[in-house]
């Protein structure tokens, strides 16, 4: 077993590769065989207009929604690490709505809260304005980087809020001591060590909004196109497999440096965090306090909640038609319920047996890694060190981010043509399976090393010493990790539209089916049942800190 598990991190590497190599080996065999040479298909398409478009707007759209979702965290990240008060782990919370929450659903609650004849029209109305006057904003580059920052501002408020709140304030005051005042003790005390985190997180949202797929495609149509949805259309639609090589090639190459950006900070923040020991306790906020978080959860509420409001409002809305009088009932929910085949009820049971079974492997390979992470570390019998390389370590944690929906689930297919349902849950699995590692390998990082070093001293192997020891005590770890797949599986529209569902229809894509209708009723009754599955992730992982 104890080989098994020192060759697991070269199997995963090879696993990740593997769909990126078909990938591009079904590419290539379109193109002539002397694809560098001067005047051939590489050297014409390289520099082309198109693909110079498509890199400069993934480009730009993802650092400016990069720039704006920390701009809305850094505030959130501050009171949520200094300050004890109601909604504090709520804020926390929403730290899984990047992960869990449907991209397909925050476009269709954006739309129908920001949208031209949206909540927000209405209001302009009810203030007295000319309604006329506002036509939306969403389908424009801006409004494709508001709907991202929104969509994923929650993580620099999980990553820099926990590391914060853990910080010692003794830098700080002694910075003050010796006379700075408190913009320079800050500067000097505290923002080297939150640095690290601040830039991780951004490098980190940076590489969804890069990645991100459905909202461009709705949103950012009218402004330019991805290489990201590039990909998708040469593959889909004008089944031009070079140029989707072409477009992934560029695509993964610009993605593997942001990923070594990543990488580098994410292990500067934990080293940074080592030396913090216990967080102090969290002060009572004064009257500035109190203030700044009254705007902050009132925008907050606006802004966030007040689409997520408009969806669920919407999915109890009945019209006799789009321009219909409107009252409220269950309708939305009978019809789809009631439909020939139960559409509903068919979507249910695909999306829970595929999304059960891809977030089962995801669980198990990101254990299996963990444990061979930290299984070899030093034994106190011999004092040899059996761990993994730093250097290892990263690759096998932070490659598989450099890869996009497009590639993965391109490359599976390439190499099953026929697998069907299969290749959405090997594309999901590869999907989910970094995320659930690194969560349980910060679980196995916090475990206290003296009983299992006790173990090791009676005369239990490292890998013994793991399964007897270790995991019984991350077992809450594990279960929330296990939800966490479960809902990002759930959610999950990219994968089954890359590979046309994979002949079963899901949640996400009956959702994608009836808002592509204009059935904006029953899309959003759907997706508050969607909603709910994917809302385990919400109170699994509150009730996994209370229990860690």
């Amino acid at each position: 077993m104890g080989t098994l598990l020192r060759l697991f991190p070269a199997a995963i590497i090879l696993l990740t590769l593997l769909p990126f190599l078909a990938f591009a080996a079904q590419g290539l065999k379109a193109v002539s065989p002397s694809v560098l040479g001067p005047g051939t298909w590489l050297s014409e398409h390289l520099f082309t207009s198109t693909l110079r478009s498509a890199l400069s707007f993934s480009l730009l759209q993802a650092g400016a929604s990069t720039v704006l979702a920390v701009l809305i965290g850094l505030p959130g990240a501050y009171i949520v690490a200094k300050y004890r008060f109601p909604g504090r782990k709520l804020l926390f919370s929403l730290s899984a709505v990047p992960f869990c929450l449907p991209p397909l659903l925050v476009i269709l609650s954006f739309i129908l809260y920001y949208g031209r004849t949206g909540w927000i029209s209405k209001l302009i109305a009810l203030l007295g304005f000319q309604r006329s006057g506002y036509s939306g904003f969403l389908y424009s580059f801006w409004g494709l980087v508001f709907v991202h920052a929104f969509y994923n501002f929650p993580i620099v408020i999980q990553n820099l809020g926990s590391l914060w709140a853990r910080m010692p304030r003794s830098r700080e005051e002694a910075a003050r001591t010796l006379g700075a005042g408190k913009i320079r003790a800050f500067a000097a005390g505290t923002l080297p060590f939150l640095l690290p985190s601040l830039l991780q997180s951004a490098s980190l949202i940076f590489l969804f909004c890069f990645f991100s797929f459905t909202i461009v495609l709705v949103f950012g149509g009218l402004s330019g196109s991805t290489l990201e949805v590039g990909i998708y259309r040469a593959i889909r639609f004008t089944n031009d497999k070079p140029q989707a090589l072409l477009l992934a090639l560029v695509q993964t190459s610009t993605a593997l440096a942001v990923v070594a950006v990543f990488a580098y900070f994410d292990s500067r923040s934990t080293y940074a965090a080592k030396g913090f020991g216990a967080a102090p306790p969290l002060g009572k906020p004064g009257r500035a306090a109190k203030s700044l978080i009254l705007v902050y959860g009132l925008l907050l509420a606006i802004f966030f909640l007040g689409p997520l409001a408009a969806l669920a409002a919407e999915a109890f809305t009945v019209r006799s038609s789009l321009a219909g009088n409107a009252v409220f009932g269950l309708d939305n929910f009978r019809r789809i319920f009631a439909s020939p085949g139960s559409p509903l009820l068919s979507a249910t049971f695909n999306s829970l047996a595929l999304s059960g079974s891809a977030a089962l492997f995801a669980t198990l390979i990101g254990l299996l890694l963990g444990l061979s992470l930290k299984s070899f570390s030093s034994n106190p019998k011999t004092g040899r060190r059996r761990r993994l390389s730093p250097g290892m370590a990263a690759v096998v944690m932070s490659l598989p981010l450099a890869l996009s929906p497009a590639v993965v689930a391109s490359g599976w297919s390439a190499l099953f043509s026929h697998g069907g349902s299969l290749l959405v849950v090997a594309g999901q699995i590869a999907m989910a399976w970094p995320f659930v590692a690194r969560s349980l390998r910060a679980a196995f990082a916090a475990l206290d090393t003296s009983k299992r070093e006790a173990a090791l001293v009676l005369g239990a192997k490292p890998v013994q010493a793991a399964f007897l020891v270790d995991l019984p005590a991350i077992l809450p770890s594990i279960l929330g990790a296990a939800a966490f797949a479960f809902s990002m599986t759930m959610g999950d529209a990219n994968i089954p539209l890359m590979l046309g569902g994979g002949g079963s229809e899901t949640l996400p894509l009956l959702l994608y089916r009836l808002s592509s209708s204009y059935r904006y009723g029953e899309a959003c009754a759907v997706g508050l049942v969607l909603a709910a599955f994917t809302s385990l992730a919400f109170f699994l992982k509150g009730k996994n800190d209370e229990l860690s």
